[in-house]
């Protein structure tokens, strides 16, 4: 007797979804198009299938497009008439992710962001971009992630990311103007641009720090970093997390930081000098230097390494291919042992 076919997952969260519900589970849809029943399956192909007229536009689109980074983004909308995303040069309310061109599991790239981002919101309560797996016309996958800085009229809320706030560019600094600085300099322009609430931004911070330890991205760096005024308080605040994934899986002998921890190379710990990677003591000392409470930062470092179940049923469900759910989950035990090294009995 054959057992009964499990029910979809939703492309947002992995909920399984009912009989009733297409690609999205109420909640994602009510976080990534305001309630409207949308596709995950695209109207458009891929850049690599596309015909020379589409893949002409697509250029053009890479073009405008206004944000930085490697990695080929499109800006998308939602239509008004038949709720489906499309390509659009102006009035963007989605960024579209398709395979990247890189040599180690491309195609699992979208899949790994995802995973990533729902580990952050759903096991570690961090505030994230909504985001989703979708598929092009020709069946391969990409990454979709809602803007939040576009609000419902269209406009933008004014965001600055941490190279833009410190002050580096590639034209001053070189190119490695996003990775030459430290979580202890991130830290301190914090501190001097929100006086008033530096605390919680600076615990929101050092939280997402953790977190990008314990998945193994490598490539966190000032860029992936920001503040934005929100309207609800005409105040600035860290920006919901986002461009999180393991790249780990990706680029096995990358760096374990993309920028380090502290300011000053011969201030790191001894543990770091004789191990060759950041243990508790490590984050144990970032933290008090950031001026953290002692007991929260233990308090934290405690919590990083704890819900070990919890992100395994979710890696289960996730829509990488078995062997990378394999890898991506001994990433995750490694840095745990790491995180624990070091720490009070």
């Amino acid at each position: 007797m054959k057992a009964p076919k499990k029910a979809p997952l939703c492309a947002g969260c992995y909920r399984r979804l009912t009989k009733q519900q297409t690609n999205f589970c109420p909640i994602c849809a009510l976080a990534l198009f305001d309630g409207r029943t949308v596709s995950a399956g695209l109207r458009f192909p891929e850049p690599q299938q596309a015909e020379p007229e589409e893949a002409l536009r697509y250029r053009e689109l890479t073009r405008q497009m206004s944000m930085s980074g490697v990695q080929e983004k499109f800006s998308v909308r939602l239509t008004a008439e038949t709720s489906a995303l499309e390509l659009t040069r102006t009035g963007g309310q989605f960024i579209l992710k398709p395979i990247p061109d890189i040599k180690q599991h491309a195609e699992a790239v979208p899949a790994n962001e995802h995973l990533t981002m729902q580990l952050a919101r759903q096991v570690f309560r961090l505030p994230v971009a909504a985001c989703a797996v979708v598929q092009f016309a020709g069946g391969q996958p990409a990454y979709l992630t809602r803007r939040f800085d576009v609000q419902a009229d269209g406009s933008r809320l004014l965001q600055e990311d941490f190279a833009q706030l410190a002050g580096r560019t590639q034209q001053q600094h070189g190119l490695n103007y996003k990775y030459d600085f430290s979580c202890e300099e991130m830290g301190q322009l914090l501190r001097q641009l929100l006086p008033a609430t530096y605390l919680p931004e600076l615990t929101a911070f050092f939280r997402l720090l953790l977190f990008n330890y314990l998945v193994g991205n490598g490539d966190a760096h000032l860029k992936n970093f920001s503040l934005y005024r929100t309207t609800a308080d005409g105040a600035y605040h860290l920006t919901p997390a986002y461009d999180l994934l393991s790249t780990k899986l990706h680029f096995p002998y990358e760096s374990d930081t993309a920028v380090s921890l502290f300011a000053d190379p011969d201030d790191d710990p001894p543990d770091f000098s004789a191990l060759g990677f950041y243990t508790y003591p490590d984050f144990l000392a970032l933290g008090q230097r950031l001026g953290l409470p002692l007991s929260r930062v233990r308090r934290l470092l405690t919590d990083i390494v704890s819900h070990e179940a919890k992100a395994q049923a979710l890696i289960d469900r996730s829509f990488l291919p078995d062997d990378l759910k394999v890898r991506y989950a001994a990433v995750l035990a490694d840095r745990r042992q790491r995180l624990r090294y070091g720490a009070p009995v």
